[in-house]
């Protein structure tokens, strides 16, 4: 009875370890920061920190006013990086959509995420999933002081998170270690989002929505609308997380336009405890949130801003960036109207003087 505890014992355990999941292996994917297959389309300031890549299409729009990061760069040709990208954008599809993933017994998720903390595993949903459409807006992954934590999270139809919601890092956390496999479409609002998008059809991020992490598309386009957005890295499997890292805001805005932009934070010992803009300061009218690096506001002054961003994380370390800046331009002044609409215009005016006046001498000889 004893030998036969012990074997339990040891069967237990290997199932526990056989549990743990591992990373999906990205292959060339992991130095893109967007992928898509039909377009990529940007509007507003958008700056990616990260490869842009579209295979087999070749429209990639939006370029400036969006920027991509010194280092990297925007791949449309094919064959080609984000060609060979593309193919290992459907293994890794296939390897996060792995029923039973490293011989885990998946936990099912349903309808709003709002709410809860995620211990690392192996998540399934049977339908859609949103995020911030109810409750509170915020999910927590806690990585319960484990660098390696891993989280799969597959979804069988589309994902949608709202406006003001944020998927947070903690307990050591990081986002090369989660990946969100849709089944179909996903759609970020003004989020805070962190991982990897493998999409079989198109992901889109509404204004301002943030992305620590990939939007990776198989099948259809990225959108993108003044997003702020950085690829954090290959997966931690060692232990240690890549060393904390700070990127800059979008780096253009206009006198009287709303603008929003965040001081990314990639690596380090999350959760991310605050941020700041030192030395220098934000253009007139930018404000920062030192909760989440968040910047909001209407710049008044047009100008150029130098600055350095900061993030701190909980043990605590600070990273700084001294690159930063913002050019913010004067609203151009209207247009004057052309010679020729003037003409027409005092053409039409003064017909309309004269049929008054006709239409007065003929009411005044009926009288």
């Amino acid at each position: 009875m004893k030998k036969l505890g012990a074997v339990l014992v040891c069967v237990a355990f290997g199932l526990h370890l056989q549990a743990v999941q591992l990373p999906v292996v990205l292959g060339s994917t992991v130095n893109f920061a967007v992928l898509a297959s039909s377009t990529v389309t940007n509007s507003g300031p958008t700056v990616v920190n990260g490869n842009v890549g579209l295979s087999p299409g070749s429209a990639v729009t939006g370029f400036p006013p969006g920027t991509v990061a010194p280092g990297y760069a925007i791949f449309a040709t094919t064959p080609g990086p984000a060609a060979t990208a593309q193919g290992d954008l459907t293994a890794a599809y296939n390897d996060a959509a792995t029923s039973h993933r490293d011989g885990d017994v998946p936990t099912t998720l349903a309808g709003d995420l709002s709410g809860l903390t995620l211990a690392p595993g192996l998540y399934n949903s049977t339908s859609t999933l949103s995020l911030g459409q109810t409750g509170n807006g915020i999910l927590v992954l806690n990585g319960g002081g484990n660098a390696n934590s891993v989280w799969v999270i597959q979804i069988a139809s589309a994902l949608t998170t709202f406006t003001g919601s944020q998927v947070q890092l903690t307990g050591g956390a990081q986002a090369a270690n989660v990946f969100w496999q849709v089944g179909s479409s996903a759609t970020l609002g003004g989020a805070s989002f962190s991982g990897t998008i493998l999409a079989q059809v198109s992901i889109s991020l509404g204004t301002g929505a943030v992305l620590n992490g990939r939007a990776l598309a198989r099948t259809g386009a990225v959108t993108l609308l003044s997003n702020p957005i950085a690829q954090p890295g290959p997966a931690v499997t060692a232990g240690v997380p890549s060393a904390l890292a700070a990127f800059c805001p979008a780096n253009s805005a206009s006198v009287g336009v709303f603008y929003t932009s965040a001081v990314v934070a990639t690596g380090g010992t999350t959760p991310y405890t605050s941020y700041s803009i030192a030395p220098g300061a934000l253009p007139a009218g930018l404000a920062l949130n030192a909760a989440n690096g968040v910047v909001t506001g209407t710049p008044t002054t047009a100008g150029s801003s130098l600055f350095t961003a900061n993030v701190t994380d909980s043990l605590p370390t600070t990273a700084s960036n001294n690159t930063c800046s913002i050019a913010t331009s004067a609203l151009p002044p209207a247009a004057p109207l052309p010679s020729s609409l003037i003409l027409v215009l005092i053409g039409l005016a003064c017909a309309a003087l004269y049929g008054s006046r006709e239409r007065i001498m003929r009411l005044a000889g009926r009288s």
